[in-house]
């Protein structure tokens, strides 16, 4: 259902409140230069990041904080939006997420349970039990309508690996689903800056299997797997520019709107070789897309920029606390973290 940009006029307000509790540079900076780990949980902490029961209280164990607050997250945007389905769209990578976990877990005969979410559409439990039971027909009572994208996916992998028995096929056929899934969504629900955003995340995910496969000199037929259709880019572009070089991609997309990224993408990686620089340099991108329309009154631009805003901040504080509890350099981590929302 398309909501009237009024409709959210509530809900961008209750946002507002809470954006102000957001950690900008400033407090990361406090939480590099602490001392321990647990003088930087506490900067968290003074932000309202809540201690679940389960949370013992050591740093180390800063990943049930993280992951209540992403679930406090989603709760708060499916309730002061309610009626909206637009959400579910941002939902689903958790589902698709705790897909890869449980097949793995079951292919691989691992236990990895510690590994799955539950802030995704589908309860854990019963996502678990219909894999296992290879009952795919009940996705459509919990998904309504857009489950086929999902069950088709889950069919290919058990197919797949099945006959080849190579786990690495898990993640390339359900990415590619899962973006399917949310493009079919974006169109459903018919919000065009929703649409706009998961074309760049694909976009950018391909800019960043470009640059990673090529560099290690991986194989054509790998670029062509992992490539996701539906972006800005046509994967051709990546495909027939594959053997030419980096250079030649980027006189190719000269004409849009990531002429600039590539560039400093391509750039970047020669010079250093991090393919951490490259992952925060197209993580920035989409942050500073989404802050664009933060201060919109209407529509629900900025409730979409709160949740990316957020789960940046969450990434932020997981580059810090794993520099800290490995005593990494401070400049290391700065270079790593990514732009604040704020």
């Amino acid at each position: 259902m398309l909501y009237k940009d009024s409709n959210f006029a509530y809900a961008i307000g209750r946002v507002r409140a809470i954006e102000k509790r957001l950690l900008d540079k400033g407090k990361f900076d406090r939480m590099i230069e602490s001392r321990t780990p647990e003088e930087a949980l506490k900067v968290a902490t003074e932000a309202g990041y809540t201690e679940s029961s389960s949370f013992s209280g050591n740093a180390v164990d800063y990943e049930i904080m993280l992951k209540e607050e992403e679930r406090k997250l989603y709760t708060l945007l499916k309730e002061i939006s309610s009626g909206s389905e637009v959400f579910d769209i941002f939902l689903l990578k958790n589902d698709y997420h705790n897909i890869k976990v449980i097949l793995k877990s079951e292919f691989l005969e691992i236990e990895i349970d510690d590994s799955l979410l539950n802030t995704g559409l589908i309860p854990v439990s019963e996502l678990k039990t219909i894999i296992l039971d290879r009952d795919f027909n009940k996705l459509s009572q919990l998904l309504k309508d857009s489950s086929e994208h999902m069950k088709n996916s889950i069919e290919e992998v058990i197919d797949t690996f099945n006959r080849t028995n190579d786990p690495r096929h898990i993640d390339l056929i359900l990415d590619k689903a899962y973006f399917n899934h949310i493009l079919n969504l974006s169109e459903k629900y018919g919000y065009s800056y929703v649409k706009d955003l998961i074309k760049i995340i694909i976009d950018t995910t391909n800019i960043k299997t470009f640059v990673r496969i090529k560099s290690l000199n991986m194989t054509f037929d790998l670029l062509k797997r992992s490539l996701i259709s539906g972006g800005d880019i046509d994967i051709s572009v990546f495909l027939e520019n594959y053997e030419k070089g980096s250079e030649t991609l980027l006189q190719k997309t000269k004409h849009t709107r990531y002429y600039n990224l590539i560039s400093e993408c391509i750039g970047s990686y020669m010079e250093k070789e991090s393919f951490a620089r490259l992952e925060k340099l197209l993580d920035d991108y989409i942050i500073n897309f989404v802050k664009k329309s933060k201060y919109k009154t209407l529509g629900i631009e900025p409730l979409i920029g709160y949740l990316v805003g957020k789960e940046n901040e969450i990434k932020n504080l997981r580059i810090v606390m794993v520099g800290k509890i490995n005593n990494i350099s401070n400049n290391i981590i700065r270079e790593r973290l990514r732009e604040t929302y704020v």
